[in-house]
């Protein structure tokens, strides 16, 4: 929160976890939004369906494409992780079945 400038908005993800005091988004004008897709699947199916084939659609013209940082062999895990929990990765980290 105190990363957002006055007026700001963070938008939460799919994200778990935590509580912020209204009046810390009150003093700077601040507000949260989030979304949950599991939520929208049940609630909103035929719209689910539409998005997720779009979002197939993107990918497979070419107009989506997944930044990958880094690729690790599955037994390398524990490496993997690191680098996510570091916060060191600009874009996906994978795993390789071996």
């Amino acid at each position: 929160m105190a990363a957002l400038a006055p007026g700001g908005r963070l938008v939460a993800y799919s994200s778990g976890g935590g509580t912020i005091q209204a009046y810390d988004l009150l003093v700077g004008a601040k507000s949260v939004i989030g979304f949950q897709m599991a939520r929208i699947a049940q609630g909103r199916p035929a719209v689910y369906e539409q998005w997720r084939q779009e979002l197939w659609q993107y990918f497979a013209s070419g107009q989506l494409r997944p930044v990958v940082h880094a690729e690790f062999a599955l037994e390398d895990a524990a490496e993997a992780h690191a680098v996510i929990e570091g916060r060191g990765n600009l874009g996906k980290v994978v795993l390789i079945p071996g």
